[in-house]
């Protein structure tokens, strides 16, 4: 149960600064297609972020493309640091969020 509470407040705490993150990863990504640490680098070029930390994209990256139909998952590549695949993101089209948000209304049978 308190770790319930404690992670409801550590949300409710994160929650104003979410839409500000998601203006900022959307208006860096723009037409491009780029992997989280891309999308880092540039918020710390920017000045978005303090200093490095992939945790400040990665779970708003899920969040724009689970909740909200913001982005796509367009692919792979070998990450220049980890040297492991890793996921590459772009906006999705009107056309392609209209089909992601109208999916979840359509009950299969």
């Amino acid at each position: 149960m308190i770790t319930k509470q404690t992670r409801q407040l550590s949300f409710e705490y994160i929650k104003p600064k979410c839409p500000t993150k998601y203006m900022q990863i959307l208006e860096i990504i723009d037409n491009k297609e780029m992997t989280a640490r891309e999308i880092e680098n540039e918020m710390c070029a920017k000045k978005y972020s303090k200093y490095f930390d992939m945790n400040h994209v990665r779970p708003r990256l899920t969040e724009l493309v689970n909740e909200y139909y913001e982005l796509i998952e367009c692919g792979t590549k070998e990450d220049n640091v980890t040297h492991k695949e890793v996921t590459v993101y772009r906006r999705a089209t009107k056309t392609e969020k209209m089909m992601l948000e109208n999916a979840n209304h359509y009950t299969i049978d």
